[in-house]
């Protein structure tokens, strides 16, 4: 809650002057994704070992390999044919390759099929992702989008890796017994933001604590969590994507609603990432710092059922990669490799940290097709470990 000068610190402190205490919500939302200054859309954003992050496609392409398996495998599910992938927040498009070189190489039938469809907010990440992608730009297999749904092909799947932890979040907070939600407020003179609780902002926000929380309501005292209500307009957008059959495949670090909103974890999950370093401070340089939560994976699974998707999958990311044959690769590779795979399988690193969901437009599937009649299909990823029944 330091003095902060730069120029959307100033236009939030100032709106908040103008206007009075926003909800965190908004204030994540400014911090992350105002136009051309926000973490995410200002120019000079950086990811990977050079920024405040990096995600699994940084550590090795076996990883985007593996999930171009995946996508040969869905494909295969919904008939083959024309098939576009979607994903969503590409970054530097490292995963995008990885999964175009792989599937160019391994499955030609499947290369002049598919469409790869990148939605990015960052015109600086765009060049890059330009870059990157050049030869299959060329070849036509590229594209961009504004949003979902722009792709006129009938059947596909929609890719988030490390998509939805970064959707804002609204933050609440028992008072005694009482649920409140955090507010951001700006002290003019001091200029520090600071925080204030008020009655939740929206009738939203405590009807999905009665879904979700155990025993619908939270543990009485000090207890303060988030609530992701972006994720449900987002799955409403998935669900209208495509209008044959279509996957998709998230990819995040969260919990089941159970273990989410558990009495043990009563600080949330918010953190804030700069420099590759965690801070629990996210007023602290509004625009200059990651601001993330953990998914709930409960809420994507039964939101995703009210948008017709189904659960087909739901595991550790160690044990998806391993079932999808991670561990085939390692013969012959050096030290490095073998070090940096290990960083996406084991626990105590992205292997337990993150969880992959796989969820299924069922009801589009023709009748006598694989899925069809209510059956859902079977992928190799959720072999060994499949954890739908207990979201």
């Amino acid at each position: 809650m330091q003095k902060d000068q730069d120029p959307l610190g100033r236009k939030i402190g100032e709106r908040i002057v103008a206007g009075g205490p926003i909800t965190f919500r908004e204030f994540m939302r400014m911090a992350l994704y105002e136009p051309g200054l926000g973490y995410y859309t200002e120019p000079g954003a950086q990811i990977g070992k050079a920024g405040d992050f990096y995600t699994s496609p940084h550590l090795h392409p076996a990883f985007g390999q593996m999930i171009a398996k995946q996508i040969e495998e869905m494909w295969t599910v919904l008939g083959k044919g024309p098939f576009a992938v979607i994903e969503q927040g590409p970054g530097k498009g490292y995963l995008a390759k990885d999964i175009l070189d792989h599937i160019e190489a391994k499955n030609g039938e499947l290369y002049d099929a598919v469409t790869y469809r990148l939605i990015e907010l960052n015109p600086a990440l765009e060049s890059f992702q330009d870059e990157l992608l050049d030869r299959h730009q060329k070849n036509k297999k590229v594209f961009r989008d504004a949003r979902l749904g722009e792709t006129k092909e009938e059947k596909g799947m929609i890719l988030a890796n490390e998509l939805l932890d970064a959707f804002p979040v609204h933050l609440v907070q028992m008072r005694g017994d009482e649920l409140m939600e955090v507010y951001a407020g700006f002290d003019a003179g001091k200029g520090l933001f600071y925080e204030t609780l008020a009655p939740p902002s929206i009738p939203e926000i405590e009807e999905y604590i009665r879904e979700f929380v155990p025993g619908g309501r939270l543990p009485a005292g000090f207890y303060r969590t988030e609530v992701n209500l972006d994720v449900r307009g987002w799955l409403r957008e998935a669900g209208e994507a495509f209008k044959g059959g279509s996957f998709l495949l998230v990819i995040d670090y969260g919990y089941p609603a159970w273990d989410y909103y558990g009495p043990e974890r009563d600080r949330g999950t918010l953190l804030c990432y700069k420099g590759h370093r965690v801070s629990e401070d996210p007023y602290k340089e509004p625009g200059r710092m990651d601001i993330t939560a953990h998914v709930n994976f409960s809420a994507l699974a039964r939101w995703g059922e009210r948008e017709g998707f189904r659960c087909a999958g739901f595991c550790p990311q160690g044990t998806y990669l391993v079932s999808l044959g991670m561990e085939d690769i390692l013969e012959g590779l050096g030290q490095q490799d073998i070090l940096r795979i290990k960083g996406l399988l084991l626990p105590g690193t992205m292997g337990q940290t993150h969880k992959v969901m796989a969820l299924y437009k069922s009801d589009l599937i023709r009748a006598g097709g694989p899925g069809g009649a209510g059956e859902l299909p079977k992928l190799r990823g959720f072999a060994m470990r499949n954890q739908c029944k207990v979201l």
